[in-house]
């Protein structure tokens, strides 16, 4: 999958996220990971990226496929730190990845995130369900690397390709602006958080079921 770089190789980018949420802070917490997030991307200044992560900023559980833009992490004059890996690619196998993305694009309502793996993983165990992925799993998958249960490990193998670690503003020139929107920041109360919990845990338990 990862040959030497040369003129007739494609990059891909894997990046790594110390995320500034709640969330972010309670998985560092018990993983132990340094990280708690992890994306794919095309181009190094990081403008669009894919991944499973939450679909509102108020709302942890619910989630699926999402298109991640910088201001999702820095909105609000934030940053976060971030660590890039460039991943030399055979022609074939880029495409092969375009393909996968697309694929997730055109079924993004049938993607679920994980939640089930995120926390069995913590316990070594993993339930395979069809379109239902961590950010992890989602990534491993992309690159064809089976049977990892943390960041860490991903971190360890992609070691030799880090080409950048620092501050995610810095390396993606993004600045703050009125124009700035994202669905990630509609917000939603109590009520909806529930809901969106409630409807979230409902589609695991449907796609469980179906398996």
């Amino acid at each position: 999958m990862l040959p030497e770089e040369n003129k007739e190789n494609h990059n891909v980018y894997i990046v790594f996220l110390i995320t500034n949420t709640n969330m972010g802070k309670m998985i560092r917490f018990f993983t132990h990971n340094k990280y708690s997030h992890v994306t794919f991307t095309f181009d190094q200044d990081l403008q669009e990226m894919y991944s499973f992560a939450r679909y509102h900023v108020d709302s942890p559980i619910l989630g699926g496929f999402v298109i991640e833009k910088p201001e999702r992490y820095l909105n609000n004059n934030n940053d976060v730190t971030v660590k890039i890996c460039k991943i030399p690619v055979s022609k074939k196998e880029y495409q092969r990845i375009n393909q996968e993305i697309a694929y997730f694009k055109v079924n993004k309502q049938e993607m679920i995130y994980n939640t089930l793996n995120a926390v069995l993983s913590l316990l070594k165990k993993r339930i395979i369900l069809k379109n239902t992925y961590t950010c992890l799993e989602f990534i491993t998958y992309l690159l064809h690397y089976p049977n990892m249960l943390e960041i860490h490990e991903l971190e360890r193998r992609l070691n030799k390709y880090v080409v950048y670690h620092g501050s995610m503003k810095d390396i993606s020139g993004w600045e703050q602006s009125y124009e700035d929107a994202d669905d990630y920041f509609q917000r939603r109360h109590v009520l909806g958080g529930i809901y969106d919990t409630a409807y979230h845990f409902k589609k695991i338990a449907k796609r469980l079921v179906s398996e």
